[in-house]
């Protein structure tokens, strides 16, 4: 319990919330003639000297972040943070709080088999069953209320502003999603080019990675000039995957990702240069930060306890972080009795039921809604340190043999994962 009450005070209180309320239609015309939003898929709270030094071009983004941080929200997901983002509700209501969520749709009768549990893969072209590889519409889910549940913002009015969205994620459903068919008359798309994984690491996918997000930067700008020359207000939205990406393979600490952090910090300065003469306001943040998880803090569940569960929703790259655990019926104590024999998994691990999880304001201040509850399983395997939990096949390739290495993860409370930058520049800003 003293962890627990450790960790909590992490949660809900200057958290995203507060940017979605300057983001949606009821603030978003008030806001200076441009805006723009730059949204990383992770930037570190403090960048740690082995990371980025004093001196390097890359701290400038934290010298110029005010005092006040943001807090994400759990899971410190990419999918809960940018759903949060998108609808304006914490991940209770919205539940979306990873990519991979385990649901079913209808009540199964004798004789009558229906399609069962599903495994949706939300970031896809199609939001997809994978055991099947059937779309979810084709599985009981209708329509996108059904998937994403909570509306997005985008969809609850027109602004007028002109959008422009450029994203790593364009052409899946997700990124659809968020951007709404509400608004095709005013939105402009554009892509952002991804460093190829043989290239982590090295100078060439550092460098790639600078470049793509430069490029990013010159259709903001483009975007931002061709409206101000109409005498029109703009609204532009800049998501990265790039240090993400990196930090995933490579951990925090490698030098690739000082330089992916410097290459974006100098495109960063350039565009709000090109911003300083127009009424515009600059906003940069992140969905969630990340730490290094080294092999031997890898965690693998003994097979006496894989027996206990029908799905376990565990990976290295964030979901052993906060692993939603589907437990077959009648077999949580069970489960429980085993989890805390082993040291392993009592000492860096919370396991709380989800209903203890939701009294404890995890998932958000309001009641959860009730489509969502099914999504999170019976128990919550919270990590309160680097220690994650990984299937066995992520077992086989990172923690043991040759290509044992460490990775990168989010997705638990630990403040490394929790806090967010939030760099606000507006006109006023020197």
């Amino acid at each position: 319990s003293n962890l627990l009450l450790l960790y909590l005070p992490l949660c809900y209180s200057l958290k995203m919330m507060t940017l979605i309320r300057f983001y949606n239609f009821v603030y978003i015309d008030r806001l200076p003639t441009h805006s723009v939003l730059i949204f990383f898929f992770l930037m570190i709270r403090r960048p740690p000297r082995s990371t980025l030094s004093s001196s390097s071009a890359a701290s400038d983004v934290y010298k110029r972040q005010k005092k006040d941080k943001l807090l994400s929200v759990f899971p410190s997901t990419t999918p809960a943070a940018l759903t949060t983002l998108a609808t304006g509700v914490s991940p209770g209501q919205h539940g979306m709080p990873g990519w991979d969520l385990r649901d079913q749709k209808g009540c199964e009768f004798p004789g009558e088999p229906g399609p069962g549990p599903v495994q949706l893969r939300v970031l896809h072209s199609r939001v997809t069953d994978f055991r099947s590889g059937q779309p979810a519409d084709k599985l009981g889910f209708g329509n996108e209320q059904e998937v994403f549940v909570a509306p997005a913002w985008t969809s609850t009015g027109a602004s007028s502003r002109h959008l422009f969205y450029a994203s790593a994620y364009q052409g899946s459903q997700f990124t659809d999603w968020t951007q709404s068919s509400e608004q095709q008359s005013t939105l402009e798309l554009a892509s952002i080019m991804e460093t190829a994984s043989d290239t982590l690491g090295t100078p060439e996918g550092s460098d790639a990675a600078s470049q793509y997000f430069g490029q990013a930067v010159d259709a903001v700008v483009a975007n931002v000039l061709q409206h101000e020359a109409a005498g029109e207000s703009s609204y532009s939205y800049l998501y990265t995957a790039h240090p993400d990406k990196h930090m995933h393979a490579l951990g925090v600490e490698d030098p690739a990702v000082s330089q992916v952090m410097a290459g974006l910090d100098s495109h960063l300065d350039r565009l709000w240069t090109q911003l300083t003469t127009l009424d515009a306001t600059l906003c940069v943040t992140a969905d969630h930060g990340h730490v290094t998880v080294s092999p031997d803090e890898m965690v693998e569940l003994p097979a006496e306890m894989l027996d206990c569960l029908e799905y376990a929703n565990i990976g290295v790259h964030g979901k052993g972080r906060h692993a939603p655990l589907h437990v077959r019926a009648g077999r949580v104590k069970e489960f429980q009795t085993l989890w805390h024999e082993r040291p392993i998994l009592a000492n860096n691990f919370l396991l709380l039921t989800v209903e203890q999880a939701e009294q404890a304001g995890l998932f958000g201040p309001d009641p959860m809604v009730p489509v969502v509850r099914p999504r999170l399983g019976d128990l919550l395997a919270i990590s309160i340190n680097n220690h994650t939990l990984v299937s066995p096949k992520e077992a086989e390739r990172w923690r043991h043999g040759p290509r044992a290495k460490c990775q990168g993860a989010h997705g638990s409370l630990t403040p490394a994962e929790m806090w967010i930058p939030y760099v606000l520049c507006t006109p006023e800003t020197p």
